[in-house]
């Protein structure tokens, strides 16, 4: 099947967030070319609220648009909810993110990218210091693991460090400003997986 978009973003109600946030607030691509509208293949955005890993792997949507428009390129947006609703070990569910990827590749996806979980402001069953240990943890296995020419892992530079809110009041999504820093961090994600690919500049 021919590639004919550029860049599947996949993952949790983040994703949904963020493709509300592209959308109204009119961002353009680089070149000038918009990524929002029907006639523009650049990036597409597959989200799920309250997605898990299993939740999104077993969902027959992902299957139907990978098989209506193959992406070169996917970018994970997943774990979250698994992490910190989750009782299952972070080895349990870096493990099942890690084989969901490696499935995207056997099916067709040039490159996956695999997105750091961000810590999050609200914890409901662990304590602060236990859930992000636990984002901590997971982050690190996936660094290790998600290392080939196919597979990568990408920070999100300068959310755990911010010194201005990204969070909107339910302390788990992002408000504006989050969404812009998310959307810039996904964008240089495609960017360095382009050139991974030997398609950027």
């Amino acid at each position: 099947m021919a590639v004919t978009t550029l860049a599947l973003i996949l993952g949790d109600s983040h994703v949904c967030w963020l493709e509300r946030f592209v959308s109204s607030s009119g961002i353009r691509f680089g070149t000038g070319s918009s990524f929002v509208g029907t006639d523009c293949h650049f990036f597409k955005f597959a989200g799920f609220r309250g997605g898990s890993v299993s939740s999104v792997r077993d969902d027959g949507a992902v299957d139907r648009l990978l098989d209506l428009q193959m992406p070169a390129i996917v970018v994970l947006c997943l774990g979250g909810n698994d992490v910190y609703g989750s009782p299952e070990s972070v080895l349990t569910v870096g493990m099942r993110l890690y084989e969901y990827a490696q499935s995207l590749l056997a099916r067709g996806v040039l490159h996956v990218v695999v997105c750091q979980i961000v810590r999050r402001q609200c914890v409901r069953r662990y304590s602060w210091e236990d859930g992000t240990q636990r984002v901590v943890d997971i982050n690190e296995f996936l660094k290790a693991v998600c290392d080939n020419e196919r597979l990568s892992f990408w920070y999100h530079r300068g959310f755990w460090q911010s010194q201005r809110n990204i969070f909107r009041g339910d302390g788990v999504h992002f408000n504006d400003l989050g969404n812009y820093k998310l959307w810039r961090s996904v964008k240089g994600a495609v960017f360095v997986a382009l050139k991974r690919l030997g398609l950027g500049r």
